[in-house]
């Protein structure tokens, strides 16, 4: 090891080994991407030295006392063992922290006490769970092992791919669903996301459709158009692409707040540069870019696609129609595919303006080549009356100036692919649609007579079926 610059350190502090006949004090520093031990202090020969990596597990240990919950101690590995330090609680609580999306931790159910599932697949289950220390709740999504193994490479690259997005993105908790830790069980891996007050802006179409209304007020199309173009440009400075931009999967961190919108399930994102992708062909059949359907493996899409199923919303909330309409699948996946758009809509002067038009034309022009940006969109005259200062969330992009080059972010992607990803071969299956096969041999046609629809959750690169009384949508996955 070169020589250690102690001058580095984030924090340090004193942390014990407990022995059979002396305990052993260690003085811990934690780095950005390491941690040493050492017996004595500023040791240029520390005892154990250990690279941050998220294939390295650490597990915590609690203990009850008259105040409540505090951290007793973690472990560490070592070789082909475990070691446990012991510490002070506010230290330990504070290395916790630090180290939370650095590595993977253990023994979910020592720290999260589970309340109730708030979302199900046939793979994976979605719990809402109080913290046992913070008192405070979250959403824990849990996948398992199993599922993972049986969707071979591509299962697992997406599941990798995840959780990397979500580790860029966490620095922006008002644009995007945040990641908190990483756990993994003997069965299982596990997510801890946010847990969101608000609803989705599916549910709150379907509210009002309960109250026989049809659209928000113009002023609200405006609010969330304009968050959802923010977070738009937040997520594809960094050259991400979310591919699944639909109602479903656009939340309110806050009820009654629609300024508030956020994006939610990164299942199927990926990095735009990257020399392929898994699941190429994917989407939800009524909000998928044109270029999408025709992909062929010399050649790729772009953050663009995000901007058609964006203009997909956006005519939905101008109209209240589905701007791609059919009583199945079918006949939404046939219309999305030939992407024969009608724009000679009556123009009222309220929703449909000269302005609201042209914007939803730039938005879903089929050449993703002249279809307009989202830091584009955000400038467009159909915000120019737009009174930010009621809204305050909505003034500034709060763009990461640091990831800015281009270089910067290949290189970070490189590291990533290179050491964690791990991108699976190119095969047939990857580079095709699924076809509906699925549902000629199951009970579909039932499901619509019932207005209800089956829904995959897009936890990556699964086919998790859910019933729900919802608006006929489908997704459709590989």
């Amino acid at each position: 090891m070169d020589s250690i610059d102690y001058s580095q350190v984030r924090f340090s502090f004193i942390g014990t080994r407990k022995h059979i006949f002396k305990d052993k004090k260690y003085y811990i520093n934690v780095f950005d991407d390491f941690l040493l031990m050492g017996i004595i202090p500023n040791s240029q020969n520390p005892k154990y030295a250990i690279k941050f990596s998220i294939n390295i597990k650490f597990r915590w240990s609690l203990k009850k006392t008259k105040n409540g919950w505090i951290i007793e101690s973690f472990c560490f590995p070592y070789k082909k063992s475990a070691k446990a330090i012991f510490g002070n609680n506010e230290d330990l609580q504070k290395f916790k922290e630090f180290i939370n999306l650095k590595v993977t931790f253990e023994n979910i159910n020592e720290i999260y006490q589970q309340l109730q599932q708030i979302g199900k697949g046939s793979s994976g289950k979605v719990f809402s769970a109080i913290h046992t220390i913070e008192q405070q709740i979250y959403a824990i999504k849990s996948v398992k092992k199993k599922q993972l193994k049986q969707q071979q490479e591509q299962g697992q690259a997406a599941f990798k791919m995840e959780i990397s997005i979500l580790k860029l993105l966490s620095k922006y908790p008002d644009n995007f669903i945040t990641l908190k830790e990483i756990y993994e069980g003997q069965n299982k891996q596990c997510l801890v996301i946010t847990y969101l007050e608000g609803p989705s802006l599916s549910e709150e179409i379907e509210r009002l459709k309960t109250q026989n209304k049809n659209r928000f007020s113009s002023l609200e199309v405006k609010i969330i158009m304009k968050k959802l173009l923010i977070n738009l440009a937040n997520l594809h400075q960094h050259k991400i692409i979310h591919r699944d931009l639909k109602p479903e999967n656009l939340m309110f961190k806050k009820k009654g707040d629609f300024s508030s919108l956020i994006l939610v399930d990164f299942g199927l994102a990926t990095y735009e540069s990257l020399e392929m992708w898994f699941f190429p062909k994917c989407g939800t059949p009524g909000y998928v870019a044109p270029e999408i359907f025709t992909i062929k493996p010399s050649n790729q899409y772009s953050t663009k696609v995000d901007i058609f199923s964006c203009g997909c919303i956006f005519y939905k909330l101008l109209t209240g129609n589905n701007i791609f309409q059919g009583q199945t699948v079918d006949e939404v996946f046939r219309q999305n595919k030939k992407c024969l758009i009608e724009f000679n809509l009556p123009l009222d002067q309220n929703y449909v303006t000269e302005y609201s038009i042209n914007l939803l034309q730039k938005m879903l022009l089929k050449n993703p080549i002249n279809r307009i940006t989202a830091f584009d969109a955000l400038n467009h005259p159909f915000f120019q009356d737009f009174n930010e200062d009621v809204y305050p969330s909505l003034k500034s992009l709060q763009f990461n100036h640091e990831l800015n080059d281009d270089e910067v972010i290949n290189e970070e992607i490189r590291e990533e692919d290179k050491y964690f990803i791990q991108m699976p071969k190119i095969t047939r299956k990857c580079q095709k649609m699924k076809d509906f096969s699925f549902f000629q041999q199951n009970p579909v046609q039932k499901m619509f007579y019932t207005q209800q629809y089956i829904d995959y959750d897009s936890l990556p690169g699964f086919k998790f079926i859910q019933v729900t009384q919802r608006p006929k949508v489908f997704q459709l996955l590989e």
